[in-house]
């Protein structure tokens, strides 16, 4: 069964997307950079060809 195309951004946005805003919020920059890092290196293996 093949998954929906963009399923992998979706979960992006919806988990690492509402830590980072919630990082922000609470002014907690190494909290927020942590989730960034962590962001984009999930993003970054979800784009890459295997």
């Amino acid at each position: 069964m093949k998954k929906p195309e963009f399923a992998n951004l979706a979960v992006f946005i919806i988990f690492f997307g509402i830590a980072l805003i919630e990082a922000v919020q609470k002014q907690n920059w190494l909290e927020a950079l942590l989730f960034l890092a962590l962001g984009a290196l999930s993003l970054r293996a979800d784009f890459s060809k295997k």
